[in-house]
């Protein structure tokens, strides 16, 4: 139950809502319009006292300023609506023609221009004759609209200018999507979310990165409101899919153009929603999200350069992969076939980036998740498998790696691992299958471990159905050499 205080707040939350969507609405700016001038004309003030000759001089200024001003007005107006629908989105000019300050200011302005043309054929009087006291009230109501015009314009030239605010145009679509949404109209609904995609693919490409951050906030609420498919045969699939795919090509936009602080944040918000994902079980929206960062690796970020956002991939995949393995059998799979991905990514990444790899260590190999995930898989097969794929990657790691990387790795693995021994002696018999002795006996030192048979038993026991992938169909490698430690 909701307490009395935010039963207030609601209500007055609600109150200024519909204040707000009443005072934005055309007939609202026709009423308040029509209103001025009938209270302008039954309380005109005596201002004017000109003779007929000022009064015609006035009333053929009016007509030919106002609607000068007016013709002018609007063609600037439309310009920069052009210009903005170019640079950002068609629907500005839909927003535009919607404005609710048109109906204001065009009946202020019709009406005096309208109004100064009757009132110039009433004058009838030779020149330099004193006006007629009957239409003294009219021209001064005419005066007054005529400053009221004058202030109207300035008010529709401020909300023009908020409206061609990319922000603002955000917002717009944005109130769209959820009017159509509420009313499940969801080829509508769908049409303003791809419109938001292209204003921040637009923004990525000239360098406006708040307004591109800003559809990504826009997005990602969008995305965690959305009905989640239940299995792969189910139509919401699709639409997630449609939203992923957006978010790749913003990524590849901005990494094109080298928007570093965009990629990120696109990143963050994949990661994001595949964490909402894998909370309501929706694995088959998940596994999008998964093979959009293997997508992302291998056809933007790795072919670009970009190294680092590699590792940031990596760690959110693993950041997936721990969240998955609390989720039942299900998630567990689902986690394994994401460090299966890890894997993919991260061999290709040390093959092609051998000099980034003392960067790329923590991010690939030093995950600090890494020890909790593997712990939820309950049967040694699950966490056999589990190694394979981290192994496997290590493998590709340590084919390249210098001699003080392995010792930084075997470290952090040796303090950070509950039970080390298998992977242990997993890793001493890869790098001996490499040829890299080098690294065996940096390993042997840091663990302080022997080099002898019991390692090839127990990864022989722990690891039959994977020893072909591990080592490449060659037999287990010999470990029995002099021993490093003594």
């Amino acid at each position: 139950m909701l307490s009395s205080g935010e039963r207030s707040r609601s209500w007055n939350q609600g109150v200024k809502i519909h204040v707000k969507f009443v005072m934005s609405s055309w007939l609202f700016h026709l009423v308040a319009a029509s209103v001025i001038i009938v209270l302008v004309f039954l309380h005109p003030p005596a201002i004017f006292s000109g003779d007929t000759d000022t009064a015609r001089n006035y009333l053929n200024t009016i007509v030919s300023s106002l609607s000068t001003i007016l013709a002018l007005s609007i063609s600037v107006i439309l310009v920069a609506i052009q210009m903005t629908a170019g640079n950002y989105t068609h629907r500005v000019l839909d927003f535009f023609v919607r404005l609710p300050y048109n109906a204001s200011l065009f009946i202020l302005y019709l009406f005096t221009i309208v109004h100064s043309f009757f009132l110039m054929a009433k004058i009838r009087d030779p020149l330099r004759e004193p006006l007629p006291a009957s239409l003294r009230p009219e021209m001064s109501a005419d005066l007054v609209l005529v400053v009221i015009c004058f202030l109207s314009l300035l008010l529709y030239m401020y909300a023009v200018v908020q409206l061609l605010k990319p922000e603002r145009i955000i917002e717009l679509i944005e109130r769209e999507y959820h009017r159509a949404f509420v009313k499940r109209r969801y080829r509508v609904a769908l049409d303003s979310v791809e419109q938001i995609c292209d204003i921040a693919k637009r923004a990525a490409s000239f360098a406006d990165s708040l307004t591109a951050i800003r559809c990504m906030e826009v997005m990602l609420q969008i995305a965690e409101q959305l009905p989640l498919p239940r299995n792969k045969e189910d139509p919401l699939l699709q639409v997630h899919r449609n939203l992923v795919d957006q978010w790749v090509e913003i990524v590849g936009v901005a990494v094109k153009e080298n928007e570093a602080g965009l990629i990120g944040i696109v990143l963050d918000d994949l990661q994001a929603q595949s964490l909402h994902y894998v909370k309501e079980q929706a694995f088959s929206a998940a596994e999008l999200v998964v093979r959009a960062y293997r997508h992302l690796a291998f056809s933007h970020l790795l072919y670009e350069g970009q190294v680092a956002y590699m590792e940031r991939v990596v760690e959110h995949l693993y950041d997936i992969a721990d969240s998955c393995s609390r989720e039942g059998e299900r998630g567990r799979a689902f986690a394994l076939r994401t460090w299966s991905v890890i894997r993919t990514v991260g061999e290709i990444t040390f093959a092609s980036q051998t000099p980034a790899i003392p960067v790329l260590l923590s991010g690939f190999l030093m995950h600090p998740r890494f020890e909790a995930t593997l712990a939820e898989f309950p049967t040694p097969g699950e966490r056999a498998e589990g190694l394979v794929s981290y192994f496997g990657l290590w493998k590709s790691f340590v084919g390249k790696a210098s001699i003080r990387d392995v010792a930084r790795w075997a470290t952090w693995w040796r303090d950070g691992m509950s039970a080390p021994e298998l992977g242990q002696s997993l890793a001493l018999l890869i790098a001996m299958h490499l040829n890299r002795t080098e690294v065996v006996q940096t390993l042997a030192w840091v663990w302080g471990t022997s080099l002898s048979t019991h390692h090839r038993e127990r990864v022989r026991v722990g690891f039959t159905p994977w020893l072909d992938d591990l080592f490449d169909g060659w037999p287990l490698p010999d470990l029995n050499k002099q021993d490093p430690v003594k």
